[in-house]
């Protein structure tokens, strides 16, 4: 009976490093509650017989489950749990919350920053309840996307345009010649499908994560005076929508090594000298090197830091106050 029991043990322990995964999660489930060998293979038996449906994930799984449903949809994601055993929509649903950012169609505008700010930054975070006020960097960079325009349901319009140019045609579908203008259009290169899309995102200091304000195709022939407008359209977006009152205030915009970038953030970003009755200016005013110009409210410009070394070699560095 000993020897019946210990063959058991060792054939239970090698199914649990099998590469069958309903198996090895019944397995786990199994030996973390401490449940006989019997009962095992019980529970083995009654899973072939009637099939398994197990209620605990690892946190690998559940990731996991949201590439799928991300890449393919919740037709895919059906017919992968049924096979191999992974969380339904449903139980995805329950796991994490979901939030849809408002995508940019045509133009930018400060009305999509502001529904972004609200529904993606405010709203979740009220909703947790009370949190400290911090300040916020506001980060801005490109992105890889597909050359492709997308027929966006929730707007009854076209997306994937780039934001430069799609002003000259109106990339909502009224009816079928609406499409023909926006073909024709494209054709014509009077616009252009977006080549990158360029994000912006609110970081909160002292937290992880970033919140996604701003999601623009970009044709990538902006200038400094178009980013300038891109600059000043997140922060009034946030601000309007109760960014700064509710959540905190901006103290800086980050941006990579991008020229166009740099060219605007001087623009906005150093116009004016910390005044002597701010707080920071007795520790700042000492320090040598250090640039005192800030934007409108004290915002600084920052830059990533990699971008900062590489061009060491290129000429001095400035150090901005932030």
């Amino acid at each position: 009976m000993l020897a019946n029991l210990e063959d058991h043990s060792s054939l239970v322990m090698a199914l649990s490093q099998a590469d069958i995964p309903w198996l090895r999660q019944l397995l786990k489930t199994a030996l973390h509650n401490g449940v006989s060998i019997h009962t095992i293979i019980r529970m083995i038996k009654d899973a072939l017989e009637r099939g398994y449906r197990p209620r605990g994930h690892t946190a690998e799984v559940t990731d996991l489950v949201l590439l799928v449903y991300c890449l393919g949809g919740s037709n895919l994601l059906y017919a992968l749990s049924k096979r191999l055993t992974l969380l339904s929509l449903h139980t995805l649903h329950t796991k994490m919350s979901f939030i849809k950012v408002t995508p940019t169609i045509g133009h930018i505008f400060v009305e999509t920053v502001k529904k972004n700010t609200q529904d993606v930054v405010i709203a979740p975070r009220l909703q947790a309840g009370p949190f400290i006020r911090r300040g916020i960097s506001l980060l801005i960079n490109e992105t890889a996307l597909e050359e492709a325009a997308v027929y966006l349901p929730r707007a009854n319009g076209v997306g994937g345009l780039c934001w430069t140019h799609s002003h000259l045609v109106n990339p909502t579908l009224y009816n079928y010649q609406s499409a023909i203008n926006i073909a024709t259009s494209l054709q014509s290169g009077k616009i252009h499908l977006g080549k990158e899309v360029t994000v912006v995102g609110a970081h909160i200091f002292g937290e992880d994560g970033l919140y996604p304000l701003l999601a623009a195709p970009t044709c990538k022939s902006e200038n400094a005076a178009d980013m300038e407008f891109v600059f000043n359209t997140v922060i009034n977006g946030w601000r309007t929508a109760g960014g700064e009152r509710d959540v905190g205030p901006l103290w800086s915009l980050a941006t990579d090594g991008d020229a166009t970038c740099h060219k605007a953030g001087h623009r906005v970003f150093l116009k004016k000298r910390l005044p002597i009755m701010s707080p920071l200016y007795g520790v700042l005013s000492n320090l040598p090197g250090m640039n005192l110009y800030t934007g409108e409210e004290d915002v600084t410009l920052d830059f990533d830091y990699k971008h900062i070394i590489k061009r060491e070699h290129l000429h001095p560095v400035e150090i901005h106050c932030y």
